[in-house]
């Protein structure tokens, strides 16, 4: 059976091109001094552990009593910290909404990935779960998002990963078949999963989550994206 070329690599965005992590480390300390005159004690360790608590690497938890990540952190910053002065949740959320973008990590070697595979050709996207104006906003800070041809969100979509039809519909509308895509993630069931589901070709990105025993592994695991090059020059062999 003839092998078919890949022509387009999906992405992930938080802890596949941005490192969320190190992110709410930055945006933590972002935080402390925006809001330090209002604070009668705090330290940025504090607000780090209390965002990463809450954030839960971007997914709520499911037994959180909000509603989204946005609301978990702000009203436990809100309730946890020791303020003098204390800001109104909305206003909390509004920082969070604006700020926390501005403050994305890139992924170590984000952005050579990027340029390396648009300098070969490749047709390369991010789908990812989120509002569209944050997704945007944080993959504008990548140095070299001038060479991905197309950002889907699930708002925009108006479909949530893993459902397969979100990967499904947006390498349809760019042109591509889905065994000529591969799609690159971190969370085994929304990224790999869901992007198998669909026909795509998957390479999973160890060291956030564990895989489920239950799950197929995928096609390849990496554990730093420079691994994808190295992939692609066997062959083009994913």
């Amino acid at each position: 059976m003839e092998r078919v070329m890949i022509k387009a690599i999906y992405f992930d965005l938080d802890n596949t091109l941005i490192h969320r992590i190190k992110s709410i480390e930055v945006y933590a300390a972002a935080f402390y001094q925006d809001f330090a005159s209002q604070l009668l004690e705090a330290s940025i360790t504090d607000i780090i552990t209390i965002i990463k608590t809450q954030d839960n690497g971007g997914y709520l938890a499911k037994d959180s009593p909000y509603k989204t990540v946005k609301e978990a952190v702000s009203e436990t910053l809100y309730q946890q910290l020791n303020w003098h002065t204390e800001p109104t949740i909305e206003q909390l959320k509004t920082h969070w909404n604006n700020q926390f973008p501005l403050y994305s990590v890139a992924m170590q070697g984000a952005n050579e990935l990027l340029q390396t595979l648009s300098e070969q050709g490749f047709y390369i996207g991010i789908i990812s779960n989120g509002a569209h104006d944050t997704r945007l906003a944080r993959a504008e800070t990548l140095t070299a998002y001038s060479k991905v041809n197309k950002l889907v969100s699930s708002e925009s979509a108006g479909i949530n990963k893993p459902a397969k039809e979100i990967f499904i519909n947006t390498l349809t509308e760019a042109g591509f078949k889905p065994e000529e895509c591969c799609y690159v993630g971190d969370h085994p069931i929304n990224d790999i999963e869901g992007s198998r589901n669909a026909g795509l070709k998957t390479i999973w990105i160890k060291g956030f989550h564990d895989w489920p025993k239950n799950i197929k592994p995928a096609d390849h695991s990496i554990e730093h994206l420079s691994q994808i090059i190295d992939l692609l020059s066997l062959n083009n062999a994913i």
